[in-house]
């Protein structure tokens, strides 16, 4: 019976590498370093919670674009990943243990990951190329920017213990950009999620440890859709938290756009929802070290 399962398990997760789209790391051997006895940031139990902590903000979306949002979550599997899929009408999350085992990767970077992965399915232009998927960059933008606010939004206690362990640099940037002290709070949460992530992605590319002070000064001639490298990731996630122009769940910017889904018009539909500098603010825009605007 073990044997069928670990089988049934080798073979589910051999079928996900195959038609995942999308997916929070590039390939990686991080596996190896895997152990279900290791001491991790949470429990099987909290695993499963923050999942559907998550998920379950995203159902009623889901069943707005006529689909219906489905939840892989692996516990004993190591990948160090996380992924996304689209078959017919069912949306597919893969979460694995691997991940959420890492000592890099706290409670609330792993719920980030669950709404990077959802981004891919929810966030819009920019795409890849004329497929379903939002692209990399626009998927960890929507888990800062959209998700956190769905996901964290009301839960001022637990947000505002975040005022006396954020850094005096990204605490000064999110009290300019937001009024609100409820805000600034949920602002300093976000970041705090992202650099979790960021630190992980450093591990993969062997590069510096990011910081939000020290940004990608990379300025791409087109967007690039793939993952961007770690410190870029962090700005991402940090501009994302920033930005405080709202976003609405029930709809996909750019996936019905005239001219296609990566068009200029479908990126104007997008900034309808998005920090652009057309905002005549020079914060909450997504980095240059990824994205490449036309407006």
């Amino acid at each position: 019976m073990i044997r069928s399962a670990r089988f049934a398990a080798t073979a589910l997760s051999i079928a996900v590498s195959f038609t995942a789209f999308g997916s929070i790391l590039p390939p990686n051997d991080l596996h190896l370093e895997d152990n279900l006895e290791m001491v991790a940031n949470m429990t099987e139990q909290e695993f499963k919670d923050i999942i559907e902590g998550v998920i379950s903000l995203y159902r009623e979306p889901a069943a707005a674009q006529g689909a219906t949002l489905k939840v892989n979550a692996m516990w004993t599997n190591s990948t160090v990943n996380a992924s996304a899929q689209q078959m017919g009408k069912n949306w597919i999350i893969n979460m694995y243990g691997g991940l959420a085992r890492r000592d890099e990767v706290t409670p609330d970077g792993f719920a980030m990951v669950v709404c990077h992965e959802l981004g891919h399915h929810f966030a819009g232009f920019a795409f890849k190329g004329q497929s379903w998927a939002a692209n990399e960059g626009q998927s960890d933008y929507f888990a800062t920017h959209a998700c956190a606010r769905r996901v964290w939004g009301k839960q001022s206690d637990v947000n505002a213990k975040f005022r006396t362990s954020v850094g005096e640099f990204e605490k000064s940037k999110c009290d300019e950009a937001h009024t609100e002290q409820a805000d600034r709070d949920l602002c300093y949460r976000t970041s705090a999620a992202g650099l979790s992530l960021a630190t992980l992605l450093s591990k993969l590319g062997n590069s510096g440890e990011p910081k939000f002070d020290t940004p990608d000064s990379k300025t791409v001639v087109r967007t690039n859709d793939n993952h961007p490298a770690a410190q870029c990731r962090l700005d991402t996630y940090f501009q994302a938290a920033l930005c405080n122009k709202p976003f609405d769940a029930m709809l996909i910017p750019g996936k019905k756009a005239s001219g296609g889904r990566n068009s200029l018009d479908a990126e104007k539909e997008s900034a309808k929802y998005t920090c652009t500098e057309l905002d005549g603010k020079s914060y909450g825009t997504r980095p240059s070290c990824w994205f490449r605007s036309r407006l």
